[in-house]
């Protein structure tokens, strides 16, 4: 059931473009973008320590490199936080998290 609510949710917001006026990096769509937020919010919102990440990277299938661009990007277009030892999603469902 988790799946097919990933799955819709990446369906849902696939089609979508840059978010908060932001430019995706090359080699970033927002499909990417869709797929990383919908397996951060199934993690809880919050990813902690890299170990955390590894089910992330498992679910999108991204390498290292395209976690932290897409980390990055969700940064800077005000939808993420660091945070000691991570990162915190903070749009959508991870709003209020």
């Amino acid at each position: 059931m988790k799946y097919a609510a990933l799955i819709l949710t990446v369906g849902l917001l696939s089609g979508c473009d840059g978010m908060s006026g932001q430019t995706l990096p090359d080699g970033i769509t927002a499909s990417d973008v869709a797929l990383f937020k919908a397996a951060v919010t199934e993690a809880g919102c919050i990813i902690r320590t890299n170990a955390e990440t590894v089910p992330i990277a498992v679910l999108t299938g991204f390498d290292r490199d395209k976690l932290v661009t897409v980390i990055q990007y969700l940064t800077l277009a005000g939808e993420s936080e660091p945070t000691a030892n991570g990162f915190q999603l903070t749009s959508g469902i991870c709003a209020n998290a």
